[in-house]
């Protein structure tokens, strides 16, 4: 009898692997592929061109209470430098002011990253950003034509936007000289980065 009940057992033990595999077999015939497939995927050209609006000759507006001897020389400027030409302050509230435009003619965000002051030769200045005092004399970049509103860091130029900024150079010394200062080489550099 026990050898009976082995054999039931094995028999049954082979007839559940048989249905096992076929059920296996049964399963694995059920199957689906996706497939996705993309076509052209193109990353569109991006173009990166921050610049000043260029112009030759021009003006300087003049202020202050001087009659005589002050002139404002014009501005020639290309799309990376403003040259001012020679410019004369007599006295104490004495100014002249630049229009400049920044351009952004790029598909590409821009922020002001950084302004960076260079003293003229032969002068001891201090300065900030925007903003240099060099002995009588004071430069400023400003976002408005009276030099209240210095340009800061950080200020967004939208792609194909521009920016209408101003160069100032006043007489804020309290003190005439008796004797003629030159003062060559004061420069501001403005970098831009992409936003």
């Amino acid at each position: 009898m026990k050898g009976n009940n082995q054999k039931s057992a094995y028999v049954l033990l082979g007839v559940l692997s048989i249905m096992i595999i076929g059920l296996s077999i049964a399963f694995a015939a059920l199957s689906s592929t996706l497939n996705i497939t993309f076509g052209n995927v193109t990353q569109s050209a991006e173009s990166w061109n921050i610049a000043f609006k260029t112009g030759t000759g021009v003006a300087g507006t003049a202020k202050g209470t001087s009659t005589t001897g002050r002139t404002c020389g014009t501005a020639n400027i290309t799309a990376t430098t403003a040259t001012i030409a020679d410019t004369t302050l007599s006295k104490p509230g004495d100014s002249c002011t630049w229009p400049l435009t920044v351009e952004n003619k790029g598909t590409i965000d821009a922020t002001l990253a950084t302004i960076t002051p260079t003293a003229p030769t032969s002068v001891t200045c201090t300065n900030s950003g925007a903003s240099m005092v060099c002995g009588n004399i004071t430069y400023k970049i400003t976002t408005d034509e009276n030099a209240l509103t210095l340009l800061k860091t950080g200020g967004k130029l939208a792609k194909s936007g521009t920016q209408q900024i101003y160069l100032t150079a006043t007489y804020t010394g309290s003190t005439l000289s008796a004797t003629e200062v030159v003062q060559s080489g004061a420069k501001f550099s403005l970098v831009y980065n992409q936003a």
